[in-house]
């Protein structure tokens, strides 16, 4: 028999010859990870540095998470502003989360007031004419001179009050000092008029006239939706310096005319398509197995490699130890061995030959290791004797039932004593040659065991079951290809919210998800406002969010961002009707009008040229928008009675065009009549 050495020494050669050997120096791997705070919340642009040779080597994303390459023996310095530095040893793993504790250093406490004096303010009967956003009050106001005296104060506030939400808006309000008012006030504030915080709205300071004063007023103001139900109402007030003399309230206009609340475009949301913006594709983490077998001659624990596939199976083993330990993206884990003895003859002697199996494979193989990852690898050894249950099995599976039988009768007269077993089974009649040559060399085997870790990108497939069962393991890349290619709108938008739970700084999930909502008629406005100061935004993003304001009725934000856009294809429509939406109307009206004669009278309207929109009004066809927009132009040049009829044929065909009228200020007047 070969001594234990000289196997090693013919196994090493043998090998050598056919696939060389491995590098025993320690090598570079790459390092992923997370890095968040105590709170959970990911940490950007956190520094990571080689500990060892204080160069850095990366820094975290927006998501908090980092890739570095670094000796597998290294160790890791992750620092940031406001947190406690961290050094992590790297072992080998390919993994690496941390935790960063917040400073130990106290910043001093800062407390911010804040003053806001805010002023009453308010107007009288009119109209509130829209422009974008804007509504404009233009009225005059009468002072009876009966209730105005020299040591008086009166203050007229407008306000526009938004009925449907019951919110009130102030306006600059008006303040007339008498003269020995305005004298009293001045020494009550050691003529320091700022002290008074309605000195900067007083517009008068005399006597009562002998005739009524008639004040003109103009002021605007901003409102959220000009599509809400508004009312315009003058609360006036005379006061002196002990107690109010006068107080009264009247609405002085009810609506809002806004003829472009119908103004017809359509623009379709966008989804990203500038491929800078796509999230790049990111390997993920997975466990990957991989087994060898050998078999050896009876009795005998060296391995000879020209025996069946046993150079084969050796070859293989070695390249793929290769391929992990040349692979910065993965990490052999783990290498389990177990050596089988057939189980003829004494038991114990065969438990001891297979141990010897097995350590002797196992010595040969860890010296084709290299020293690094012996250090970091999990080890397994296992040494057993196959039964006379095993032999059975592979007769019965050849269709030799007899034989089966035969030694099955063995084992159950003899079924806790493997000696006895193998004594009788030796005397059967068929032992040799067939259970010897045939089915004993099955049993006798070294086998080998690999567990590895790799990073690697994953299938179409594997994305699809990781996302019914651990969707947050999934990348930003794997979700977007997920959505990209889902069936429905309905799936595309689940896929969507669910990445932006995962990655709540996802630019192009959030962009498509709003391209989506426009799409089912759902615009959101909050959607995209995380991102719009960012210094590289997709043109989409602007485009939607363009979108979702204009469908809220937010013209002036809207007209703002537009000017951002491209000015071409559906971009440059977008900043045309935003503009006109915005009360910008001389420089878009040619363009809007020659879309449909729909819009043309529309835009007709808005710049009150009332005689041309009733001329093109007449041409228009009888749908319910077109008749209500026939009464509004009749209305405007005083045809009453075809404007009652165009508005009666609106209402019969759709009724619930009546509620616009309600709150229509060009047809309030009108309703009165028709009811």
């Amino acid at each position: 028999m070969l001594s234990f050495n000289k196997f090693r020494l013919l196994l090493l050669v043998g090998v050598w010859l056919v696939i060389g050997t491995l590098s025993l120096s320690a090598r570079d791997i790459n390092v992923r990870g997370t890095i968040t705070s105590v709170e959970g919340e990911p940490l950007y642009r956190v520094s990571i540095y080689n500990a060892g040779t204080n160069k850095l080597v990366g820094v975290t994303n927006e998501d908090g998470r980092y890739l570095v390459k670094i000796d597998s023996e290294g160790e890791l310095l992750f620092t940031s502003l406001g947190y406690e530095e961290k050094k992590v040893a790297v072992r080998g793993e390919l993994t690496i989360d941390v935790i960063l504790d917040p400073s130990s250093i106290a910043l001093e406490e800062v407390i911010v007031s804040a003053k806001k004096i805010t002023d009453n303010v308010i107007p009288e009967p009119t109209d509130i004419e829209v422009k974008g956003n804007y509504f404009h009050i233009k009225t005059r106001v009468k002072i009876p001179r009966e209730l105005f005296s020299t040591n008086a104060r009166m203050i007229i506030q407008p306000g526009i009050y938004n009925v449907s939400k019951g919110k009130m808006i102030f306006l600059n309000p008006l303040v007339f000092d008498g003269k020995e008012y305005a004298i009293t006030q001045e020494r009550m504030y050691d003529y320091n008029s700022a002290q008074d915080p309605l000195s900067k709205y007083v517009q008068i300071k005399s006597t009562s006239s002998r005739r009524d004063d008639l004040v003109g007023y103009n002021d605007s103001t901003y409102v959220e939706n000009p599509n809400d139900d508004f009312r315009c109402d003058m609360m006036v007030a005379m006061e002196n310096y002990n107690r109010v003399l006068y107080r009264d309230t009247f609405v002085i206009a009810r609506g809002v005319v806004n003829p472009l609340r119908f103004l017809k475009y359509e623009i379709p949301g966008s989804m990203v398509k500038n491929e800078k913006f796509f999230p790049q594709p990111e390997m993920q983490l997975r466990d990957t197995q991989g087994d060898v077998n050998l078999t050896f001659p009876v009795n005998k624990s060296v391995l000879d490699l020209n025996a069946g596939n046993n150079r084969a199976e050796m070859e293989a083993l070695i390249t793929r130890l290769r391929q992990v330990e040349n692979d910065p993206n993965a990490r052999l884990k783990s290498f389990s061995i177990a050596g089988t003895a057939s189980p003829e003859g004494n038991y114990a002697k065969n438990k001891q030959l297979a141990k010897a199996r097995m350590s002797s494979a196992m010595s040969f193989i860890m010296k084709e290791l290299n020293e690094s990852t012996r250090n970091q690898i999990e080890l397994a050894t296992d040494a057993s004797v196959e039964s006379w249950d095993r032999v059975v099995a592979l007769l019965r599976a050849d269709g030799k039932a007899e034989e089966a039988d035969a030694i099955q009768a063995i084992i159950d007269k003899y079924p806790n004593d493997p000696n006895r077993q193998s004594i009788n089974v030796v005397r059967l009649p068929f032992y040799r040659p067939m259970i010897t040559t045939q089915y004993l060399p099955q049993l006798r085997r070294v086998s080998y065991e690999l567990l590895f870790s790799q990073y690697r990108y994953l299938t179409d497939e594997e994305i699809v079951a990781l996302y019914r069962n651990r969707s947050s393991e999934l990348s930003r890349n794997e979700l977007w290809r997920l959505y990209s290619g889902a069936d429905s709108i309905d799936e595309r938008e689940a896929i969507c919210r669910r990445a932006l739970e995962i990655y709540p700084k996802f630019l192009v999930a959030a962009t498509d998800l709003a391209s989506i909502l426009i799409e089912k008629g759902t615009p959101d406005t909050e959607l995209l406002l995380p991102y719009l100061d960012m210094k590289e935004l997709p043109d989409e993003t602007r485009l939607n969010q363009v979108l979702a304001w204009l469908s809220a009725g937010r013209y002036v934000q809207a007209d703002s961002l537009a000017s951002y856009l491209p000015d071409e294809g559906v971009y440059h429509k977008a900043r045309v009707y935003a503009a006109a939406l915005n009360g910008r109307y001389e420089e878009v009206i040619q363009e809007i009008s020659a879309e449909s004669p729909f819009n043309e009278v529309l835009m007709l309207l808005a710049i009150k040229a009332n005689d041309q929109a009733w001329e093109k009004a007449k041409l228009l066809g009888n749908s319910p928008k077109e008749n209500y927009i026939k009464a509004v132009a009749a209305n405007r040049v005083d045809e009453v009675v075809k404007a009652l009829s165009y508005l009666e044929k609106a209402f019969k065909d759709d009724p619930s065009l009546r509620d616009i009228a309600s709150i229509d200020g060009d047809l309030l007047d009108l309703l009165q009549e028709e009811d």
